[in-house]
């Protein structure tokens, strides 16, 4: 099995959602967080 049919796996293709769903939330918190905690300080 080569790497690219290894990542075409639908085990890897989970991965590969959780991971880019995860650095998009860590993205949106850091850039509207402070925006939401700015009336507050």
């Amino acid at each position: 099995m080569t790497h690219a049919e290894n990542k075409m796996d639908p085990f890897n293709i989970g991965l590969y959602a959780i991971e880019a769903v995860l650095v998009g939330v860590v993205i949106y918190a850091m850039a509207v967080l402070p925006a939401l905690f700015k009336p507050m300080i």
